[in-house]
């Protein structure tokens, strides 16, 4: 027999299994120590269970085939804040704060904006006067660090970022847990915003594409790092956004008129991302 997937004990495999049962793949499970162990006849078979199981982690495969309600019945729905409330949460928050910026167009930058921004600023006629980030933090405005991942200027930019959010995000909730996706959030976003305040000086930005990046590190290395607990991000994903980031460095994305990227904080944040991804996989492994 050959071990096809190794997980603790505290994942329940039930569903799983059963779609094993359905789909009538001969295996078997037992336990030692602190993990489950299933095994099937052959590597070929091993191979395919551990390409089902990435897919069953992330919804993809068909729920009608294990027997759960589809995803856009109430009940599904359900389901869905049941598998990945945080992600559902940043999602919704994102949204909710959207109209935040719907005045900046026009030259309306008051209100709520000044209150988002990693640094606070006063109006003076038709400029903007940054204040300096110690004097933010002196005033004990210490959320700034963080809210600028729920400032989005326009409707191509929040629903760019809040698929890749969805996308990511609820494949970190699934298999490492809510906890983790929320230090990777936290995380990625404080180091986006601070090295996109070093490399850009006062500026107005703000978006999850920092935290995404954050995402996309952690997903990649601890996918190297736990493969039997893989992300399940294709490899494609991460050289299509490795190539954006390395692209957005030129200033060629600027030029088509879609706006400035925020270049620091898609670095900051993956070095976030990768961070926490090096320190969760190896103690992991260690454990």
């Amino acid at each position: 027999m050959i071990a096809a997937l190794e997980l603790g004990r505290e994942v329940d495999l039930g569903p799983f299994i059963r779609y094993l049962v359905q789909q009538r793949i001969p295996h078997r499970v037992t336990e030692q120590g602190e993990q489950q162990v299933l095994w099937v006849g052959s590597e070929e078979q091993a191979m395919r269970v551990h390409e089902l199981y990435q897919r069953f982690q992330t919804g993809a495969l068909e729920v009608s085939s294990m027997d759960q309600p589809s995803r856009w019945t109430p009940r599904g729905l359900l389901t869905a804040v049941r598998r990945y409330p945080l992600t559902l949460v940043l999602i919704a928050l994102n949204v909710v704060m959207f109209p935040v910026t719907a005045g900046i167009d026009t030259g309306d930058v008051s209100g709520m904006l000044q209150l988002m921004t990693f640094q606070g600023f006063v109006i003076q006629g038709p400029y903007i006067e940054f204040l300096s980030l110690d004097q933010s933090l002196a005033a004990g405005e210490y959320w700034r660090l963080l809210s600028p991942m729920l400032l989005h200027f326009g409707w191509l930019h929040i629903v760019f970022n809040m698929l890749w959010v969805w996308e990511i995000g609820r494949r970190i909730e699934v298999v490492n847990g809510l906890s983790v996706l929320l230090l990777v959030t936290l995380v990625g976003s404080l180091l986006s915003n601070v090295t996109q305040y070093l490399m850009s000086g006062p500026s107005l930005f703000g978006g999850m594409s920092g935290v995404v990046f954050g995402y996309l590190g952690f997903a990649l290395v601890w996918s190297r790092l736990v493969p039997g607990r893989t992300i399940g991000l294709a490899p494609g994903i991460y050289i299509f956004m490795l190539i954006y980031l390395a692209i957005g460095f030129t200033g060629a994305i600027d030029l088509l008129g879609l706006g400035s990227l925020a270049n620091g904080a898609h670095l900051g944040g993956l070095i976030a991302g990768v961070l926490v991804g090096t320190v969760a996989g190896l103690l992991r492994r260690s454990g």
